[in-house]
């Protein structure tokens, strides 16, 4: 059984991901990051190191359509929203 984490890096996603290799073990858990493009890079760090630390593979996604967040609103000449 694998167990996707979703995680972003915050502390409730960490959290999750440490409960998550805990209880189900490091070799059935991988983090899953939305890579938006629109982090700090201090976030990215954080995520490399914290999934190294813990020996949990990640998995980084980012959308096919746009480079991130910026291109995003370029193309939409909108910030993103749910309509």
């Amino acid at each position: 059984m694998k167990i996707l984490i979703f995680y972003s890096g915050g502390k409730d996603s960490q959290a999750a991901l440490i409960w998550a290799v805990k209880k189900y073990g490091v070799q059935n858990c991988e983090a899953v990051f939305c890579d938006t493009g629109w982090e700090n890079p201090v976030t990215y760090e954080h995520i490399k190191t914290n999934t190294d630390q813990l020996g949990v593979k990640l998995i980084t996604i980012q959308s096919g359509k746009y480079a991130g967040m910026i291109d995003l609103a370029k193309q939409k000449k909108r910030f993103p929203s749910t309509k």
